[in-house]
């Protein structure tokens, strides 16, 4: 299954989530090829950020995917950084999702690609490979394996099961006394939370109602950019905080967000966060 070129230059949500799709697909058939019994990390900012020589390759394995079936393509990866092009559209590639679990041996991480059109993300595709799910959606309903997602309400708090590793390292850094009263609340107010280790797949799964709600509080465009439409596209809402950015950034590109299955809100999860951007704006 090979990305094939597409004849114009105007890109269609469509044709821009069947390049997306099979940038993606070759990516996971590598990653089903390899040893995974025992792979070599680095580091890049700490041991809580790590790479491995798969991610490399992954992205390369994508980028060059989708220059060939989309050649004027801007490109945003993990790895590679920004393959910079006059065209409006932008694809934003994180090649492993949840890196760690993939080193250490675990199934739950995934290839994320989104596609935006200006500032407008209309494509995206999740593709856990060990799993065999794969989640997609352009202009019409999100999709696992094929089948459209069905939307369903977003449970109340006590009843909610929120897929995440909020407030996660960097804010609890940033800003420790919040971070542990936020976590106490979050895990005293909703059934249970579960911290998947891969937020393109904690999107994916809200998308398709396994789960409430999602969040954290700092974050790339490329974990969330294909996440973020999944979710849309299966009928569910999300709230995104611009932290000390501009205020009129899009979605994709600020630090903080949650994302819940249905249109209704986890108010606890969105008062935490109201509370997280009030102290970094110096506003609390």
């Amino acid at each position: 299954m090979n990305a094939t070129p597409l004849p114009a230059l105007v890109r269609t949500p469509t044709e821009l989530l069947e390049a997306a799709t099979a940038a993606a697909h070759e990516a996971a058939e590598y990653i089903r090829g390899i040893d995974r019994t025992s792979i070599s990390r680095e580091y890049k900012t700490s041991s809580h950020d790590i790479v491995t020589l798969h991610d490399k390759a992954c992205e390369d394995i994508i980028v060059a995917a989708l220059h060939r079936a989309v050649p004027e393509a801007r490109i945003v990866g993990e790895e590679g950084g920004v393959r910079e092009s006059d065209s409006p559209v932008t694809f934003f590639v994180d090649p492993i999702d949840g890196t760690s679990n993939f080193a250490a041996g675990l199934p739950l991480f995934c290839i994320s690609i989104g596609a935006a059109i200006g500032d407008e993300i209309v494509a995206g595709v999740v593709d856990a490979p060990i799993l065999g799910q794969v989640f997609t959606a352009a202009d019409g309903p999100a999709m696992l394996n094929g089948q459209e997602l069905t939307p369903r309400p977003t449970r109340a708090a006590a009843d909610a099961l929120v897929v995440s590793g909020f407030p996660g390292q960097h804010v609890l850094v940033e800003q420790e006394e919040l971070s542990l009263t936020a976590t106490r609340r979050l895990h005293a107010e909703v059934s249970a939370v579960r911290h998947l280790g891969s937020a393109a797949l904690e999107l994916a799964y809200v998308a398709a109602g396994f789960a409430d709600a999602t969040g954290l509080g700092r974050i790339n465009a490329w974990d969330v950019a294909a996440g973020f439409h999944l979710v849309r596209r299966a009928g569910g809402s999300i709230r995104t905080w611009p932290g000390r950015g501009p205020a009129d950034a899009p979605d994709h590109e600020r630090p903080a967000y949650v994302a819940c299955t249905g249109t209704g809100r986890l108010d606890v999860f969105d008062e935490l966060m109201d509370q997280l951007q009030e102290v970094r704006t110096g506003t609390a």
